[in-house]
């Protein structure tokens, strides 16, 4: 509970930090970073030899083969988050991080690839899977151990997901992203950021990932943060089908709806 309770805390202070990054003025050097020269300068991705074991396993594969045959369908391997991917700039040297495979601990179903973890969808930190994307509104929802094959726009727990109405003013888009920090409850079912990573259950998981800039500045270069990023609205259901020793999981998932995504407006500012 303890645990939760910062995470929350933690989440609030985020967003709300993205929303002042959001709304202030862009920079006005014109020496602008493009999304491949960061990825290149930035972006730590995992080698050939860590995406191979990262891979899920060749029995989970063959089990799940005709599932996978379906469009718009994965399975992904999450290993915990163990912090050292907190800031992009900072290269955590203990042992335990040097053994970390880049972006292992984070997803983007926009994307259906590992990603950094300003940009994910989902991540693994604790033996909890929370959704906190940058400038994204993730709402996740435990539907219990039904078989994901089964599930729809049209099952239970889903009412919620789809008709749930993003605003685009920041300050409304700044009051729905606390509401859902704290946990929303609407019939059976609880709505929130996060929940325990719990083998055999199936999830639903909206993710808005709102359109627009977030400036950071790079060795006098700026860049856009979101640049390079698939900002889309979009809907999903996914199963915890295995835990492993080290505390990674796998999970096996499908989409069920994608809309486009709202941009956020904020008032002009007084000079």
């Amino acid at each position: 509970m303890k645990f939760r309770v910062f995470i929350v805390c933690s989440l609030i202070m985020m967003f709300l930090s993205q929303i002042c990054a959001q709304s202030a003025r862009q920079p006005s050097s014109r020496k602008m970073l493009g999304a491949k020269r960061y990825a290149q300068l930035i972006r730590q991705k995992p080698t050939k030899e860590q995406k191979e074991r990262l891979l899920p396993d060749s029995k989970d594969l063959a089990k799940y083969a005709r599932f996978l045959e379906q469009p718009n369908t994965g399975i992904f391997r999450l290993l915990p988050d163990l912090g050292c991917e907190e800031n992009p700039l900072v290269i955590r040297a203990d042992e335990e991080c040097l053994e970390v495979i880049p972006e292992s601990s984070f997803y983007s179903f926009r994307k259906k690839e590992h990603t950094p973890e300003f940009l994910a969808d989902i991540r693994l930190k604790n033996d909890y899977l929370i959704t906190d994307g940058t400038l994204a509104q993730g709402i996740l929802v435990s539907l219990g151990d039904v078989a994901l094959e089964n599930v729809s726009l049209n099952s239970e727990g889903l009412n919620f997901l789809t008709g749930y109405v993003p605003h685009s003013s920041g300050a409304e888009v700044q009051r729905q992203f606390l509401e859902v920090a704290r946990g929303l409850q609407y019939g059976q079912y609880t709505y929130r950021k996060i929940f325990p990573a719990v083998e055999d259950v199936t999830f639903a998981l909206r993710i808005i990932a709102y359109r627009g800039n977030l400036f950071r500045t790079f060795r006098g270069y700026r860049y856009n943060l979101l640049s390079g990023d698939k900002r889309i609205d979009l809907t999903v259901a996914f199963r915890i089908i295995g835990k492993d020793e080290d505390g990674g999981i796998t999970l096996l998932w499908k989409e069920l709806d994608r809309r486009e995504s709202p941009q956020i407006r904020f008032p002009k500012r007084k000079r």
